[in-house]
């Protein structure tokens, strides 16, 4: 969707070599020193010098996957201070930058394509890398990470948990007891605002010196995502969905006979109206049933590489490719009901993804450390097509108990929890993006003017900010627009399924195959939005989300 002038380039490779010189040891000798000085004059000592690069590239990703993992599911001692440090080692060194650079100018003439991507790649990476592999910005960025991730939240001076919360406030019908357990989220925002709002400016300080006005606009470029056609699609999809959800306000306000519906509501109101009950969702059986669908498809599942773990961790869920293709984990926060079932199925489908990639160079892989080593919206759209799974009527009525009635009731009104969640999203992104915009601003009155704009809701003077205890800012940073880009990437999908398996989608073994070829095993080899193309037959648009959400006829189910 975006393309880079020969200025930006020119300005980004200077400011990257200035920037490199600046920051690099001066007792670490840069790559081609420690090689004897060897010149790459030819293709044919090009290859075996980039191949030993991302030789380097992959043990330092793996090292950064086995620290994050760690520092998760506390199964061993971590050092993410030191995984960065090697990421860094790499993409810090101005003397390697440039010999990328000076190549990617040749590639055209070399006539190999898989070489050129890899060089685009590699220089994407190192624009991005050289900000992520900051010390300065890594340290601040861990430092709040462990703050957010270790925080010991409190509920009438009790400890509580992230997953507690989530699964009391869906269940509470006391509505001022439902606004105590939301309110809990305060506490970590109180803790970490200040320091987030430092790494958002130090972030911007850097990204600038890149040529780009601030830190979001350069991951949207980095990702190949254009930043007009996204804020536009963005606006397009609040302004389409806008009715919709003032009706369901208006009801929720109804039939929870409350004067004012609050963010505490919306779980509670959802679980009420449209879920299906949580005894058809045991989560002891989770994985049984997640195996048993998979193999249905055409997964070979017992022999991939996946690691599965049920803990506390503060987000729904966590996929982490370790090693692709051969080590690949996730985590799932013990939550219950239908919800827990999608969230797994969402982290599996990162996992599948990560097992079935075959390619040669590391570069080309995907690993997500980087900015710009990959499409965030499409890994999570990739992986959200088998979250959908789970929103089909044929999968309901085959993979759990629930009554033909009940399937149907939900069917008719499913979309409601898509739409409060798209609203959610979209609120959480102009947040960051404001935030990032003019971080000096007043970071509280502009939570509640999104909450006012996204969620129809006025938020009582009282009440304390929570922006900052979203780990997304801190760890996963400009992220929030990919979930909406994924259920866009994920509803198109399914409707693809849809037309080509019909009504055998959720149990024929074919589709593996399909997956596998065109969204899986190619990596990085083409952009996101081909891979899209090639396996919808045509660009990302958002007709398929809006018929998932009732605005438009829907053409996604297999039955209904």
């Amino acid at each position: 969707m975006s393309h880079r002038s020969g200025f930006i380039t020119i300005l980004i490779a200077a400011c990257v070599l200035s920037y490199s010189c600046s920051q690099r040891k001066k007792e670490e000798p840069p790559m081609h020193e420690q090689k004897n000085n060897v010149s790459i004059d030819s293709k044919n000592d090009l290859l075996p010098w980039l191949d030993s690069l991302e030789r380097r590239y992959e043990l330092a990703c793996i090292q950064m996957g086995t620290a994050n993992w760690n520092s998760y599911s506390k199964e061993a001692p971590y050092d993410l201070d030191a995984a960065k440090a090697a990421l860094g080692k790499i993409f810090l060194d101005s003397a390697v930058r440039g010999m990328l650079d000076e190549w990617l100018r040749r590639s055209p003439s070399l006539a190999d394509k898989p070489l050129a991507r890899r060089l685009e790649m590699w220089h994407r990476c190192f624009i991005g890398g050289a900000i992520y592999a900051d010390p300065d910005i890594a340290k601040r960025e861990n430092a709040l990470q462990q703050i957010i991730t270790n925080f010991q939240r409190k509920l009438d001076d009790k400890p509580v948990t992230r997953a507690e919360i989530s699964n009391l406030i869906r269940q509470e019908r006391r509505q001022a007891r439902r606004q105590k357990l939301w309110s809990v989220e305060s506490q970590v925002s109180a803790v970490a605002a200040e320091s987030l709002i430092a790494l958002v400016k130090l972030r911007n300080e850097k990204a600038r010196a890149f040529g780009f006005p601030n830190y979001y606009s350069l991951v949207l470029h980095l990702q190949a995502i254009d930043e007009q056609w996204l804020l536009k699609t963005l606006d397009s999809l609040e302004k389409q969905t806008h009715e919709a959800f003032a009706s369901f306000i208006a009801t929720s306000s109804r039939k929870l006979h409350v004067s004012e519906v609050g963010p505490w509501d919306f779980e509670y109101a959802l679980r009420e109206a449209v879920s299906l009950p949580d005894k058809y969702f045991l989560s002891d059986s989770v994985f049984e049933i997640l195996h048993r669908f998979q193999k249905g498809i055409g997964f070979n599942v017992d022999s991939l590489s996946i690691k599965e773990v049920v803990k506390d961790i503060p987000y729904g869920g966590l996929s982490l490719a370790v090693n692709i293709p051969s080590d690949s984990r996730f985590l799932v926060n013990p939550t219950k009901g239908k919800g827990f079932y999608a969230t797994a199925f969402h982290e599996y489908g990162h996992s599948l993804k990560a097992v079935h990639t075959h390619v040669e160079y590391p570069i080309l892989k995907g690993y997500e450390w980087i900015p710009g080593a990959q499409c965030a919206a499409y890994e999570e759209g990739v992986a959200e097509m088998h979250g959908e799974f789970t929103d089909d009527s044929l999968w309901l009525a085959t993979f759990t108990n629930a009554k033909p009635k009940q399937i149907e009731k939900y069917m008719k009104g499913r979309g409601l929890p898509t739409l409060y969640r798209l609203r959610r999203l979209l609120k959480d992104f102009a947040i960051e993006y404001a935030m990032y915009k003019d971080p000096n601003q007043d970071m509280r009155k502009v939570e509640y003017e999104m909450y006012e704009r996204y969620l129809l809701i006025d938020l009582p003077d009282s009440e304390p900010h929570q922006f900052a205890a979203s780990i997304w800012y801190t760890s996963y940073p400009c992220y929030y627009q990919n979930y909406i880009l994924a259920a866009m990437i994920a509803t198109q999908i399914q409707e693809a399924l849809t037309n080509k398996f019909g009504e055998t989608k959720s149990t024929n073994h074919e589709l593996a195959d399909f997956m596998i070829k065109y969204l899986y095993e190619t990596g990085e080899k083409l952009e996101w939005i081909e891979r899209i193309r090639n396996a919808t037959g045509k660009s990302l648009e958002p007709g398929a989300y809006l018929r998932k959400l009732g605005i438009e006829r829907s053409r996604l189910l297999t039955k209904e």
